[in-house]
């Protein structure tokens, strides 16, 4: 009882920066906040990271992310749009720094949690869905396979996820499948990923928590870390996508249910 108390509190859950969520770094994990946490997330975000269609230029993302039961995870997020791209003539000086921004929601639901049904070896289980429909100017629907529209960020998934303990530090192992049609932004492959907790790098000072991470989204390969502090109220993140572009990102958590 007190190793399964242990692994449960050096294992809250982290959160996908690229997309204001709960994860890694680009991809999804069956980690859910809990019941009643309430995450606002800015992030800057390399053009790599987003789809071309879109963006050929780095940007800023910001979103809200609400979980429910400890099951249900619903975000809004924004990513923004440089009027410097805007090929209109005689643009405002406010036009020439910010042209409007994307939004789009995106979801999550536990299918399955750690040890549920009293089974110690059983993996958490979530599916989830992010930008799930678009339109165009005049309203229409477009399918999300296409490259225009609004649809960027769609993404569906499903994901497994289980916590070790070690003498080292609590280990997290992830695996799953993203899948999309769009052509800008291809996502159609198995995502893995796993986090380390150092443990001596635990509760140190106003530092709460740190995690290594190394994973594969199902386009790239990332390694980066968060940092956990002031009671897990605070969350920073730095990103090496594919080795080589920087993303990074700061988190303001807060729970309205306890």
């Amino acid at each position: 009882m007190a190793c399964a108390a242990l692994l449960l509190t050096m294992s809250a859950a982290r959160a996908q920066f690229a997309d204001c969520s709960t994860g890694l770094l680009q991809m999804p994990t069956a980690d859910m906040q809990p019941d009643g946490t309430v995450m606002i997330t800015n992030n800057y975000l390399n053009k790599n990271a987003l789809p071309r269609s879109g963006w050929n230029y780095d940007t800023f993302q910001y979103g809200i992310y609400v979980s429910f039961w400890n099951r249900v995870e619903i975000g809004y997020v924004c990513t923004i749009f440089n009027g410097k791209w805007d090929p209109r003539p005689n643009k405002t000086y406010r036009q020439t720094i910010m042209r409007n921004q994307d939004r789009h929601f995106t979801g999550r639901v536990a299918l399955l949690r750690e040890g549920d049904f009293g089974v110690s070896w059983l993996p958490a289980l979530v599916v989830g869905i992010s930008d799930p429909t678009t339109g165009a100017g005049g309203g229409e629907y477009l399918e999300a396979d296409v490259t225009k529209g609004n649809g960027f960020f769609n993404r569906n998934f499903v994901v497994l996820t289980k916590h070790f303990a070690t003498p080292w530090g609590t280990l997290g192992a992830h695996a799953g499948y993203q899948f999309n049609r769009r052509k800008d932004y291809r996502l159609n492959a198995p995502c893995v990923g796993v986090n380390w907790q150092p443990v001596w790098l635990q509760h140190q000072g106003i530092l709460d928590r740190l995690d290594l991470i190394a994973e594969y989204d199902a386009r790239t390969v990332n390694l980066g870390l968060t940092a956990s502090v002031w009671h897990d109220h605070f969350e920073a993140m730095f990103e090496l996508q594919n080795f080589r572009w920087v993303n990074f990102g700061l988190r303001f958590k807060f729970r309205v249910k306890k």
